[in-house]
């Protein structure tokens, strides 16, 4: 299923007349129930599309997308081996994944970057993937990140937090060392699992319109999501299917990704009642991993649970509204709430001709060749059957 293209979730986005559903909120709270026109064209609330989204993606697992407030759970964890780990981001300031020594700067990783790795493994030892990542970093190569925020210049800030959270979604910690020979590669040429960890962070850090899911997009009227969706997307997805949900953090120009695995409702309080909806004040602690480095192991080899990784946590307060039947029909942060929520989908390979964003000389599929045969076996299946998209 594709979720709605940037141009078309974001633009021209208006509010039919209330129904029943979408009661009138009287300002408290910001609706997510109503339908929209979306160019001219009416389409499903919010609500419906979220709840449309999950079914199909959880389908095989006969979960239902819950929408009453009492039904969802207070507290959860994505399973122990769930957790994401924490990596590094490789931030432009730094030379992001590149030997930028090669360009007569002084490289950090002394001429033996991940690219550089991979360009000996793949490309004969040509520089291509490493030169490619030379030049974004020192010219101005298109970069795109997840969600609205388009982007054809680099920026002084940029790093590779988008591609940290979407891999540690998607997959497990690299824990063995991978001789390039065992997948198709020049054999003799060792990849680190620091190295693997760094070029999953490079394919997923670049996307297209249908390469992520918003599970609460930017919809408020303040920019950030509507706390009704930002709800349920933490009780749907980590309460009830445990699954990780990136978010960008931060509103403004600077993104600010980290994948959430844990909330915590710590209050829900009364906060009057006004022609058939109910409103409640909640205040809810989300835990994400943090930005780490690529060195060192946080897998326990005998059980597959993540300990260690750096995490930080994020306390939110909002207003939800509820109908007469106790279902979430909106809300609105009291606060600074982040941006957006959002699930990786897949790695987008990038091509030579730019119709496609990120580097065209690193191969997806074999980055993630390389990412599972690195992996502890018995936890990448637990990664197979749960991970949404392809």
């Amino acid at each position: 299923m594709r979720q709605l293209s940037i141009g078309v979730l974001m633009a021209f986005i208006v509010t039919l007349a209330h129904d029943v559903r979408g009661a009138d909120l009287q300002g408290v709270a910001e609706s997510n129930v109503e339908k929209r026109i979306v160019r001219g064209k009416t389409v499903p609330s919010e609500r419906d599309e979220q709840e449309a989204l999950f079914n199909y993606y959880f389908r095989e697992r006969k979960l239902t997308y819950e929408t009453r407030l009492q039904q969802l759970k207070a507290s959860a964890s994505v399973p122990k081996w769930r957790i994401p780990y924490s990596a590094d981001i490789h931030p432009q300031a730094a030379g992001g994944l590149g030997d930028v020594g090669s360009r007569g700067r002084r490289s950090r990783y002394g001429g033996s970057s991940s690219l550089s790795v991979y360009d000996r493994a793949f490309h004969d030892g040509r520089d291509s993937a490493n030169s490619y990542e030379v030049q974004r970093v020192l010219g101005s190569q298109p970069a795109i990140f997840v969600g609205r925020r388009l982007r054809r210049n680099n920026e002084g800030w940029e790093g590779y937090c988008s591609g940290f959270t979407a891999s540690t979604i998607r997959h497990p910690e690299p824990i063995k060392p991978v001789d390039a020979g065992q997948v198709g590669g020049t054999p003799g040429v060792v990849f680190q699992p620091s190295d693997i960890k760094a070029l999953l962070s490079c394919i997923y850090n670049r996307t297209t319109d249908d390469s992520y899911l918003f599970v609460a997009p930017p919809s408020a009227a303040d920019g950030g999501p509507n706390m009704g969706t930002f709800h349920l997307a933490l009780a749907n997805y980590i309460g009830a299917a445990g699954h990780p949900v990136g978010i960008d953090r931060t509103k403004g120009q600077a993104p600010w990704n980290n994948p959430i695995y844990a909330y915590e409702v710590t209050s829900i309080q009364d906060a009057g009642d006004a022609a058939h909806v109910h409103y409640k004040t909640v205040e809810t602690t989300v835990t994400y991993s943090f930005y780490g480095s690529d060195s060192g192991s946080q897998t326990d080899q005998e059980t597959g649970d993540v300990q260690g990784n750096a995490k930080e946590a994020m306390n939110l307060r909002y207003t939800l509204a509820l109908d007469d039947n106790g279902k979430i029909i909106g809300g609105t942060a009291l606060g600074d709430s982040g941006y957006f929520l959002w699930i990786p989908l897949y790695a987008v390979q990038g091509k030579e001709d730019g119709s496609a964003p990120g580097n065209p000389y690193v191969d997806v599929k074999k980055v993630i060749a390389l990412a599972r045969a690195s992996a502890l076996p018995a936890v990448q299946k637990k990664f197979d059957e749960a991970t949404i998209g392809r």
